[in-house]
């Protein structure tokens, strides 16, 4: 594995809003330290990502490394992990919106990446979990954004089997839809909000597949703010539905609220809002072992890219900042991987896709 870390300067990307959004919320409150892993307190919850940067810089206990690329260059792909690797599924993979149906597979054991089953549907904006070794890819756009008009949403579910290396249907949403929020909560699969069926307005909606062997889906109480973009993760019994934005508008849209879902008494509340409002997190969101959950860079106001690495804390309800990444990132795929912390792709500029690859170590 790379042993030096290689910064680079991120370039703001500017770009016009697609629709007007609701009133923003306030910033959270300030975060607590990670404790543990040197890394030191966001000075103001509505900070800058370049103040996030600072609040994490010179801990000596957590690095970041550069690691082997991915095989292509892309970004607002989706990933999963399976087996202690890291898989990584389709995405733009230019500045014009063109998308694959590509899967990468990354071992950090071995610091290399090998092909995995092509996507047999939507290439963008799915949901995606692994469920006994098998991957679940549900909803997403289906086809490229180029031209300036976006492609068809899918009710589609594919599951690719372990057991014969190949995709087969499962059962569709109830309703078309993509860029959810999601997470699997035992073994039933949670999706709230996203883009609707007409790919643009926001959706509160709530539906749940249990993957133990039900054949449909079923409806929960709707997400209490429409949103679309953000992330999704479930720790200590509830499915968390994290910040996010309105429509298309990535400009001023983007929200911080975080959001609980409690499937025993069947209701939402609300938890400590996300310091700094942010969206394109689906694939930078994820659970780590220790149950808490781990966000990473994302898209601020005005459409900058985010280097923030933010950690929540469901016992205290609160959040914390690790060093944050070499360079920012909007739509990359991260999880943590035993004692490290994978980041590949992404945007740094909000329309160019990197391949570049960085591995935090150690917790």
């Amino acid at each position: 594995m790379a042993s030096t870390i290689r910064f680079a300067v991120g370039l703001f990307a500017t770009a016009v809003a697609c629709s007007s959004s609701a009133s923003r919320p306030p910033p959270g409150p300030a975060a607590p330290a990670c404790a543990g892993n040197g890394a030191s307190a966001l000075a103001d919850a509505g900070a800058a990502s370049s103040d996030a940067a600072e609040a994490g810089a010179g801990a000596p206990s957590f690095t970041w490394m550069v690691a082997a690329p991915d095989s292509i260059a892309r970004f607002e792909a989706n990933g999963v992990v399976i087996d202690g690797e890291l898989w990584v599924l389709g995405g733009f993979t230019s500045a014009a919106l063109e998308v694959t149906k590509r899967v990468d597979i990354y071992d950090p054991a071995g610091d290399s990446w090998r092909p995995g089953p092509d996507l047999p549907g939507a290439e963008t904006h799915v949901a995606v979990v692994t469920f006994g070794g098998d991957v679940i890819v549900s909803g997403g756009f289906t086809g490229p954004f180029t031209g300036g008009a976006r492609p068809p949403t899918t009710d589609a579910v594919w599951r690719w089997s372990a057991g014969t290396d190949a995709w087969s249907p499962g059962p569709s949403l109830p309703t078309a839809g993509a860029a959810f929020s999601w997470a699997l909560l035992g073994t039933a699969l949670h999706l709230a909000g996203g883009l609707a069926a007409d790919g643009n307005s926001d959706a509160d909606t709530h539906i749940v597949w249990d993957l133990a062997g039900a054949a449909t889906w079923t409806t929960a109480a709707s997400l209490p703010a429409a949103r679309n973009h953000g992330g999704g993760a479930a720790t200590g019994g509830l499915f968390y539905a994290i910040a996010g934005r309105h429509g298309w508008n990535e400009s001023s849209g983007d929200v911080a609220e975080v959001d609980a879902f409690d499937p025993a008494s069947g209701s939402w509340s609300a938890r400590a809002p996300i310091p700094t409002a942010r969206s394109e997190i689906p694939g930078a969101t994820s659970t780590m072992e220790d149950g808490r959950i781990l966000v990473i860079g994302g898209s601020l106001a005005g459409i900058h890219p985010s280097a923030d690495v933010l950690v929540y804390d469901q016992t205290a309800d609160a959040w914390c900042a690790l060093p944050s990444l070499p360079e920012p990132r909007k739509g990359a795929v991260a999880a943590r991987i035993g004692p490290r912390i994978v980041v590949t792709g992404g945007s740094p500029t909000s329309i160019d896709p990197s391949a570049t690859t960085f591995v935090g170590c150690c917790f």
